[in-house]
């Protein structure tokens, strides 16, 4: 090296040791063959779960990838309380803010945590947070059943000791015992709706109109023992003659009167009602869904004209989600 490369370097210190792994630390895939660092959990080629990862416990690198709502992944859920944890060691493992982390610390209800694609890194990530003061649980999507929906209910009606429960579908009466209800997930439907008229030249898109609205909905999900699956209160289209002298003028006024109703019935009810206060971080994990119709070139009034579009966000499915991994784990820990 030359007096003048010396300079150059100044006094930048040159690492001396080899940061690489050996050829004998190196793991094969059992299905591709090729050859993998040993702190991976699966294959970097082919994505198969690497026999010798669960080993390797927290220094394991997940593979973090984001998983679109339509593929079956493994949720690794929190189950509270949670004892002395280290929010910054689990925040850096998942690459959380700090401040997002607490949050879904905090939780009263069972939160998951994550959401990754395969079930042997599943367990080492359950491994870690044990390590790490985390009682957690692995909740498959398939176990979710969201392909089989609650019962859409047209209205309840309240006596001594049942309830009546009719379908919305099917106009169909069943009554269920007081005591045989288990579980009550409270939660929202967002839903928001943008239309937009925007002129396009050149490549360059110009917005010349464009409108949005939204709407905040609470929804009820009841679940009783060894009955699958559950039922669903929804605000909209909702019958409250239910309530009887009770019955307001307004829905959102008797959707929560409804809701004080369930909670009166026996105290072996369970209420799960911490999603709205976790509906944020919840996104981390489980995408609200987003639609986009393009409608073509249409005319307004005024003589603008361009092409419209409608994008709609809606949250049912992530809280259809939620709702179901409630019941799991009730039933699980009970």
């Amino acid at each position: 090296m030359s007096n003048e490369d010396n300079n150059m370097l100044g006094d930048l210190k040159i690492r001396s040791e080899d940061i690489a792994f050996r050829p004998d630390q190196l793991v094969t895939c059992s299905k591709c063959g090729k050859t993998n660092p040993p702190n991976r959990a699966s294959c970097l080629y082919c994505g198969t779960a690497l026999e010798s990862a669960a080993a390797g416990g927290g220094a394991v690198k997940l593979n973090l990838r984001h998983l679109e709502n339509w593929e079956n992944g493994y949720n690794i859920v929190l189950i509270p309380p949670v004892g002395k944890a280290d929010p910054d060691s689990i925040a850096k493992y998942f690459y959380y803010e700090p401040e997002q982390t607490e949050r879904m610390l905090a939780s009263a209800d069972p939160f998951p945590l994550a959401r990754l694609e395969s079930s042997s890194e599943a367990e080492i990530a359950v491994s870690f947070l044990r390590e790490n003061g985390v009682h957690s649980a692995v909740v498959s999507d398939v176990e979710l059943k969201i392909g089989k929906p609650n019962v859409r209910l047209r209205s309840i009606a309240f006596s001594d000791d049942v309830v009546q429960l009719t379908s919305f579908n099917t106009g169909v009466a069943e009554e269920l015992k007081n005591r045989d209800i288990a579980l009550v997930v409270v939660g929202s439907l967002i839903e928001t709706k943008t239309e937009a008229l925007e002129k396009r030249k050149k490549g360059e898109r110009q917005v010349l109109v464009e409108t949005a609205t939204a709407s905040d909905d609470l929804l009820i999900d009841i679940y009783a023992r060894d009955v699958d699956p559950g039922w669903r209160i929804c605000t909209r289209g909702f019958d409250f003659s239910g309530l009887g002298a009770e019955k307001g003028l307004l829905a959102v006024e008797n959707i929560q009167r409804i809701l004080a109703r369930l909670r009166e019935l026996t105290p072996a009810i369970k209420f799960a009602d911490d999603y709205r206060r976790n509906y944020s971080a919840l996104s981390l994990i489980w995408d609200v869904e987003k639609n986009t119709d393009h409608e073509g070139l249409k005319r307004q009034l005024f003589g603008k004209s361009g092409f419209a579009s409608v994008v709609r966000t809606s949250n049912l499915q992530q809280f259809s989600r939620y709702s179901r991994l409630q019941r799991i784990l009730y039933e699980k820990t009970s």
